[in-house]
């Protein structure tokens, strides 16, 4: 083998390897209007490396996102100004969806900033900042009809003419005549030596540059995406589906709001392994499951009236004898139902897939965030309160009457005045409420019967108006129950032990199946009984 053919192969593998690692990134990569793929040159990545990040300039690079959530201290740290004419100057603005004035935009970083120039911003002292998402932009001192510095004077100061770029897009210039999709003047990269950091890289001409994205790269450290809260599907089954969308390590992630539990009869598929209601022991004694709901049985094919027996044995209300709701809905006078439905949870707890649960219980928030409804905000000392609410040291913003007021187990504060977190609460079937919350109650237990004090409001009619809640229904439950005495419905009755007439109606449907059997035996026996003279 000659040496001119090895060297010839060598270089043959290292063009395929070349060609291979140039068509992978070319798809990978973002592109200008024109199809250049950015960052165009190896400079951006030579300053990550030399940083100690793992990124990867190409690959890693980034269009989103364009607003942020700040936690309370702020740095900014100028990493590089690259081979740069112009000396831009760097800082943050309040994101309110319109595009900023100058009196709105804050610099840190001036023109005059060394390498390696390291600001703080303190937003629990900083009398600009509005309390919400910010975001950023670079100033820099190109003159619009020459395109070089203006008057000479390449150091971009506040107050001069100059141009600016926003980490929100569709307010630069260049992208205004465009439609809002003009040339990219900054690409994002969340920080893998920092934990909520991201560097942002800028390329500062007007219609283009030489696409290096080196013409200022900065660090700022404790800023988190924004968007967090928003429903998502985490890919799961049953109940684990239902997610929201929450901000880990620099980037949006569907958070489980749900978390798998027992299985119960409620046409939900609560343990999370793709079967609905599947069980032997979900129901009573006396009684079964039937799309969603514990039901009891047809005895001799009898029902009482306005219930038919279906073809599953069971007694459902006659209009919704023909109607399939779907998974996780429920019948109801002949119109499905969604699980929450009719459900008003206590206190903090929220209706997640028919049950009251804590909203942030499993939900982990970043550094200087506190979880609020399930969702991570900024601690109210960054992001400050309402005119009627107060920070408390916790992070949470609270009323301001019930501020200074501390309630026992079991209640809540209202209008600075501390009440039973479970009046009015209507918990679902299997629970009732105590303590102030739902909690699900032994089988065979009247769990939430219906609180027959003097003011109990039943909840919303089929027709949206308020109305009390008939005695024969669960106006919350999966198929309108027969009534065969005291039926198992969903209010809350908030006591901590049972009553005297609770300890009855815990018998309802065994004495209900058994009056059934005794009325349809009564109607065959005068069947068969002879005609009389």
């Amino acid at each position: 083998m000659s040496h001119t053919s090895s060297i010839a192969r060598s270089l043959v593998s290292v063009s395929l390897a070349a060609l291979a690692w140039l068509s992978a990134s070319v798809a990978l990569a973002i592109n200008q209007p024109d199809g250049t793929p950015i960052p165009a040159t190896s400079a951006l990545q030579s300053v990550f490396t030399a940083r100690g990040e793992s990124l990867n300039a190409l690959t890693d690079a980034a269009l989103t996102p364009e607003r942020f959530v700040p936690g309370c201290r702020l740095t900014f740290t100028l990493a590089t100004r690259g081979p740069a004419l112009f000396r831009n100057s760097f800082g943050w603005y309040n994101a309110t969806g319109r595009a900023p004035t100058d009196a709105d935009l804050h610099p840190l970083i001036g023109c005059d900033a060394p390498q390696g120039f390291v600001a703080t911003l303190d937003l629990t002292r900083e009398p600009a900042y509005m309390g919400g998402e910010i975001g950023f932009f670079l100033r820099t001192p190109e003159d619009g009809a020459s395109g070089t510095c203006a008057g000479g004077d390449c150091c971009a100061r506040p107050g001069r003419v100059g141009r600016t770029y926003f980490s929100e897009r569709r307010f630069n210039p260049d992208s205004l005549e465009s439609g809002g999709s003009g040339y990219v003047h900054l690409l994002t990269y969340d920080s893998r030596a920092m934990r909520d950091g991201f560097y942002f890289a800028w390329e500062d001409l007007f219609r283009g540059g030489d696409n290096n994205f080196t013409d200022f790269v900065a660090l700022v450290s404790n800023i988190v995406c924004s968007g967090g809260g928003g429903r998502c599907d985490t890919g799961m089954p049953g109940v684990c589906a239902n997610g929201t969308l929450q901000c880990r390590a620099g980037a949006l992630a569907c958070a489980a709001s749900t978390v798998a539990s027992a299985e119960r009869c409620d046409g939900q598929d609560n343990d999370c392994n793709g079967s609905v209601d599947e069980g032997d022991s979900l129901c009573p004694s006396g009684q079964v499951c039937d799309r969603g709901t514990c039901v009891p049985p047809c005895l001799e094919r009898s029902c009482f009236e306005g219930f038919r027996c279906s073809e599953r044995g069971t007694c459902v209300e006659d209009a919704c004898a023909m109607v399939s709701c779907p998974s996780g809905q429920r019948c109801e006078a002949g119109r499905c139902l969604a699980a929450c439905d009719g459900i008003v949870c206590p206190g903090a707890q929220q209706c997640r897939a028919g049950r009251c649960v804590d909203p942030c219980e499993g939900v982990r928030c970043d550094a200087d965030q506190v979880c609020v409804g399930g969702t991570c905000s900024p601690r109210c000392q960054c992001r400050r309160c309402p005119a009627s609410e107060t920070c408390q040291t916790d992070g949470r913003c609270v009323a301001t009457d019930c501020a200074a007021v501390s309630c026992p187990l079991g209640q809540q504060c209202i209008s600075g005045a501390c009440r039973d977190a479970c009046t009015n609460a209507r918990c679902p079937l299997g629970e009732r409420c105590e303590t102030g919350a739902c909690i699900r109650v032994a089988s065979g237990v009247d769990a939430g019967t219906v609180d027959a004090s003097p003011g109990f409001d039943g909840g919303p009619a089929m027709d949206g108006s308020a109305t009390t809640q008939d005695a024969s229904r669960d106006v919350t439950g999966s198929d309108v129950l027969p009534p065969l005495g005291p039926p198992p419905g969903r209010g809350c009755s908030c006591r901590t032990s049972p009553s005297e007439s609770e300890t009855r109606d815990a018998a309802g449907p065994l004495l209900g199946s058994l009056l059934l059997l005794a009325i349809a035996r009564r109607r065959d026996g005068r069947r068969a009984a002879p005609a009389r003279g």
